[in-house]
């Protein structure tokens, strides 16, 4: 199995940079894109029956204002097209969109005890073990005829409301 699990915030519209648009780019899709061609190459022609699970975000159910949330939305794009290109190998391509989430990424100064989230619909962040725990199954046997889907873990957030983020123009 291969997760595609890196990802990078940054380069907001109105503020961003060239250099941190390709930065963004570079990790959040472009290395999902080729590491997920080398591994499916290799998968098929070793007759491997795998999985291909990619780390997509609520954000990419938000409007794209960010090179973050142009990357998830690619993610999203990505994860319907392999699977489709790569079920007839036997390769069962999904994703996860996590929404806030209780990690270092989102949460200044490391994970904190207190995960409240006002903005979120269920007033806090998600746990990465929650995260986790979707993943496996997504990746085990209990999920081989869960085909290019997407599973939003976000509490509400992205589906629900996009109130919890910031759409300022600077």
């Amino acid at each position: 199995m291969l997760v595609n699990n890196a990802g990078v915030l940054g380069c907001n519209f109105g503020t961003g940079k060239e250099e941190d648009f390709d930065a963004v780019l570079d990790t959040n899709l472009r290395g999902v894109f080729f590491l997920s061609q080398t591994v499916a190459h290799y998968m098929k022609a070793n007759n491997i029956k795998g999985n291909i699970l990619n780390i997509a975000s609520s954000s990419s159910l938000r409007p794209a204002t960010s090179a973050y949330t142009i990357s998830k939305w690619g993610i999203r794009g990505l994860t319907l097209g392999m699977a489709r290109m790569l079920a007839p190998h036997g390769i069962v391509v999904n994703g996860v969109a996590p929404g806030p989430t209780a990690t270092p990424m989102l949460m200044t100064g490391g994970v904190k005890e207190n995960i409240y989230h006002s903005s979120n619909p269920t007033g806090r962040f998600a746990l990465p073990e929650e995260i986790a725990n979707m993943a496996v199954i997504l990746v085990s046997g209990m999920g081989r005829m869960i085909v290019g889907d997407i599973v939003y873990m976000t509490g509400g957030a992205g589906n629900c409301t996009n109130e919890d983020m910031d759409y300022d123009f600077n």
